[in-house]
């Protein structure tokens, strides 16, 4: 299998939100983990609900910046599939034009 592919991937652009993307993970996951830890689920007093509501709607507005994170990461990796596709394209169509070359030059003697 040739390692040529890998020449066209944008490594510099997957390299760059792959930080911030597994920052928000992170940080989801640290969140998830202390806002359990200080909220006493039983109890319905109305200070406790309140605290579990600041809980759930912090959870809800950092699974809102990693979504986007990641619809930005999906738009860029579309965007480099696109171009893939149309070098892919691009690089058959110059090898056909090129075998059919090839093989004129063979019919009429000019290359052995």
């Amino acid at each position: 299998m040739s390692w040529l592919w890998l020449k066209a991937v944008p490594w510099g652009t997957i390299i760059a939100n792959a930080p911030t993307i597994v920052e928000g993970a992170r940080k989801l996951l640290d969140r998830r983990t202390a806002g359990s830890e200080l909220v006493n689920e039983s109890s319905s007093d109305p200070a406790s609900l309140a605290q579990r509501l600041r809980i759930v709607e912090l959870r809800q507005q950092e699974m809102l910046e990693v979504i986007d994170q990641l619809a930005s990461s999906n738009e860029q990796l579309s965007e480099a599939v696109t171009y893939l596709r149309a070098r892919a394209k691009f690089n058959f169509r110059l090898s056909l034009v090129l075998a059919v070359a090839v093989a004129v030059l063979v019919v009429y003697g000019v290359m052995p």
